[in-house]
């Protein structure tokens, strides 16, 4: 859940880490399901490295990491696998393979191996190991490379029609101490027409021993842009007095240990992409190589868990409508008989700057915690649970307003709209996942 007043990134995504394995050339079933790597917590060393046809396609650090081989078809997908762990200065490795779907058993060397189906409306398959210590390895592994966690980043572009426009962050100071990385600024960057800039997450020479610390519950907008006139304009709410109506960027690329030179992540990149507190500036996320990346299927709280390949062809959220036209057929109907419908619009001169959400704008004229304020920002007695918040169909709620529902794709997609929206919009990436933000032209502010 995500509220207006803070960002709670989900528990379930932080819990977890994604590792992304190239998958063999053979994985030619179909993409909407995939095969993830199940590790036994005892038994074996890490890290593990993966191999295929005699190169290293996978780094495993841990049990509680999601590391999928790739897309799985039950009937069809032929592939084979060598792992390696060492321990005591000896290596021990064990063998995968998979004929037609299923583990070739003659093939097949490690303990306990089976391929577990997926619940019904989940589409993870998971291959898990048993825990017995796998055989001495007769050779050693090809030159293994552990991931380097601290080199992660995050690429802004300007492609908008804007000759500049500027970046600026959001952080959780209490959720980041002593960490360098969090600041609280406007004016983080300035971005030119057709350029790009390139955030480095860490930061050895200022983290020092904490390094990397990464960079928890962190957000990033567009707090101005230059016109035609060459004025900058400022937009997103973030000045002094006003309230927040940006879109917004979430991510959280937590803390790395670092023991005998080895690093291990303590969970997955969350990342999303948020219109809980409304939307000023069309945009496009994406991971900078192809990943796997998991998610929670709907409904919220499911527990039941989701996977897809995310590319720059395949974004995982992108915001792509007319946003002013948006705005105004998303015209909020209020609770209170009689009263007129709630305009969401923020303008300048009779200009769209962007639009509130409602949970925005209830708390902008109504007040924290009033009742509307708390019936659209899932709090006070709609807080605490999906349950309390969601509202049945043909009574207003913040799940169903027409905010929410004209955010749909195609000028939405898997973009965060409302406090209990996790299930549509909330991803847990690999650790390492670099990103690209790309900020695209809206119509005419």
């Amino acid at each position: 859940m995500k509220t207006y007043f803070k960002n709670v990134l989900s528990v379930f995504c932080l819990l977890v880490s994604t590792s992304l394995l190239i998958a063999s050339p053979s994985f030619a079933g179909t993409p909407e399901n995939y095969l993830m790597w199940q590790m036994p917590a005892s038994g074996v060393s890490f890290p593990i490295y993966v191999y295929n046809n005699g190169s290293q396609v996978g780094y495993l650090y841990g049990t509680t990491q999601q590391a999928f081989a790739g897309a799985y078809d039950p009937q069809s997908t032929t592939a084979s696998y060598q792992l390696y762990y060492q321990n005591g200065g000896v290596w021990y490795s064990c063998s995968i393979a998979l004929a037609n779907g299923s583990l070739n058993g003659s093939a097949t060397t490690c303990p306990g191996a089976v391929i577990n189906a997926p619940v019904t409306t989940s589409n993870v398959y998971t291959i898990a190991l048993g825990t017995t210590a796998w055989p001495s390895a007769s050779t050693s592994p090809v030159n293994p490379v552990n991931t380097d966690y601290g080199k992660r980043r995050i690429t802004f572009i300007n492609d908008t029609k804007y000759s500049m426009i500027q970046i600026g962050e959001h952080c959780t100071v209490s959720v980041n101490p002593n960490n360098p990385n969090c600041v609280n600024k406007e004016n983080l960057f300035q971005i030119q027409k057709g350029k790009s800039k390139i955030l480095t997450i860490d930061n050895a020479k200022k983290e020092g021993a904490n390094f990397p610390a990464g960079l928890n519950s962190a957000a990033f907008t567009v707090t101005a842009y230059k016109n035609k006139a060459g004025k900058i304009v400022k937009t997103g709410g973030y000045g002094a007095g006003e309230n927040p109506y940006a879109t917004k960027i979430e991510s959280t690329s937590l803390p790395v240990n670092t023991s005998n030179g080895i690093q291990t992540p303590t969970g997955a990149t969350n990342f999303d992409v948020s219109a809980v507190d409304g939307y000023n500036f069309n945009v496009i996320a994406y991971p900078e190589s192809p990943t796997y990346c998991t998610y929670t299927v709907p409904p919220e709280n499911s527990n039941v868990l989701g996977a897809g390949l995310y590319s720059k062809d395949k974004p995982l959220a992108q915001l792509t409508g007319l946003l002013a036209s948006l705005c105004k057929n998303s015209s909020q109907l209020p609770t209170t008989t009689g009263a007129d419908a709630w305009n969401l619009t923020i303008s300048k001169g009779g200009e769209f700057q962007g639009c509130m959400s409602p949970c925005t704008y209830a708390t902008k004229n109504s007040g924290v915690g009033s009742p509307t304020a708390n019936q659209f920002c899932c709090a006070g007695s709609f807080g605490g649970s999906p349950q309390a918040c969601d509202q049945p169909v043909g009574t207003l709620g913040a799940n169903n307003s027409t905010y929410v529902t004209n955010l749909q794709p195609p000028v939405s997609t898997h973009v965060y709209r409302f406090a209990y929206d996790d299930a549509i919009g909330d991803f847990a990436c690999p650790a390492e996942t670099n990103f690209v933000i790309k900020f695209v032209s809206v119509e005419a502010l």
